[in-house]
């Protein structure tokens, strides 16, 4: 199995990606039964790292901000997720935003109110860097504060972002702030017919380096990015098609690339309570608390991912579940490694310490050590037992 099962089209262009973590995870809170089902007991919160990237195309050193992730006043998002932050239901402490720590990285924000345009309308320079500004949807989490950047800034996002602003539609998730002056980029993507792994797709820089996939169910607008870090091998960066990668995982084809370790099979038959997991696609669910438990788990015979999302949390949730089912098998070959947004399972691997080069992933084994990571349970993403969430260690 290589990226060509996937109908990647072959290049030698590549682009570096860094990640970024916007907050601290172990502070952060939100209603787990709002994003995913079933919820174990003791699990009831959702905590989470937010990651954003920072693309840089490596032929012309221009760069791409996929993400902005969360702005330090939640007061000022919208009007439902500000009554929910005074409410205690949503907690995201913020202490630097993605533009202060593009600032300790190099990228001063000051430098970017100086841009000048050049080679084509959506694109500036900052200090010999060419920067645009891409959301895979129009979320809270992903949109940032985007008043910190110059009007130049140029918004990249999926065909069908919803755009309105407050004051103006007092409902809206953007602020007039955010949009005044700006050159919008939607990327339609139905005037492309490029498509990979099942998806519509766009070739943002024109060579195979990076690609924006139409990926929809969650949002409407909401986009992927994969990018070729080497000829040979991909970061699919998943916004959130998936909050938790237990929605992914397993699968088949997942079994067939990557054996789980021994060691996991074994512990997983205690550790994993099976009322704490979807049924399996073949199974009824069983509503005898004792019975289901009396069994124990058998991750080598579960073929379907162990959680489901929860409708609540999904503009379409059908669709989202077709997209879901697209990705499992990104996630299964082994030349693509899959980074949610929100994805804690990776936070021991690719950091403790952020910001983080994701390129060399494949050589580093980072997939062999990830795929299976959220089952352990001393994971940050391990949310299959009966007992109260591991802390986090960062």
């Amino acid at each position: 199995m290589s990226f060509t099962d996937l109908g990647i089209p072959p290049s030698t262009a590549t682009v570096s990606v860094t990640a970024f973590n916007v907050v601290d995870a172990r502070t952060v809170s939100v209603p787990a039964n709002t994003l995913m089902k079933p919820v174990g007991a003791g699990h009831e919160l959702f905590r989470f790292p937010i990651l954003t990237f920072l693309i840089t195309h490596a032929e012309s050193g221009r760069q791409v901000l996929f993400d902005l992730g969360v702005r330090k006043d939640l007061e000022n998002t919208a009007l439902a997720v500000a009554a929910d932050v005074r409410a205690g239901l949503i907690v995201m402490p913020v202490a630097r935003d993605f533009v202060e720590q593009l600032g300790d990285h190099g990228v001063e924000a000051e430098s970017i109110s100086a841009a000048i345009w050049r080679w084509v309308p959506s694109l500036f320079f900052v200090r010999a860097r060419e920067l645009i500004f891409a959301d895979s949807h129009a979320h809270f989490d992903h949109i940032g504060d985007v008043s910190k950047f110059p009007a130049s800034t140029d918004l990249v996002f999926g065909d069908g972002t919803p755009c309105e602003t407050r004051p103006s539609h007092p409902h809206a998730r953007l602020m007039e702030s955010d949009l005044a002056g700006r050159k919008l980029v939607p990327i339609v993507f139905d005037e492309s017919s490029l498509q990979i792994g099942g998806f519509k797709a766009h070739d943002y820089f024109g060579d195979g380096s990076l690609y924006l996939l139409d990926v929809p169910g969650h949002l409407s607008g909401h986009i992927c990015a994969l990018t070729r870090v080497t000829p040979t091998s991909f970061l699919f960066l998943g916004g959130d098609a998936a909050h938790h990668v237990g929605m992914l995982r397993p699968t088949a084809a997942l079994h067939r690339a990557f054996p789980v370790p021994p060691a996991l099979l074994a512990s997983t038959k205690h550790s994993v309570a099976l009322t704490a997991i979807a049924p399996a696609a073949s199974a009824s669910i069983d509503t005898d608390t004792a019975n289901a438990n009396a069994k124990p788990f058998d991750l080598a015979a579960r073929t379907t991912p162990l959680l489901d999302l929860a409708e609540e949390g999904y503009e379409d949730a059908p669709t989202a579940r077709a997209s879901i089912a697209l990705i499992s098998a990104f996630d299964a070959n082994p030349d693509v490694l899959v980074v949610l947004a929100h994805d804690a399972s990776l936070l021991d691997i690719v950091g403790p310490a952020f910001p983080a080069k994701l390129d060399g992933w494949k050589e580093r084994g980072w997939k062999e050590r990830a795929v299976w990571a959220f089952l352990e349970e001393g994971n940050a993403a391990f949310r299959f037992g009966d007992e109260e969430s591991v802390e986090i260690e960062m």
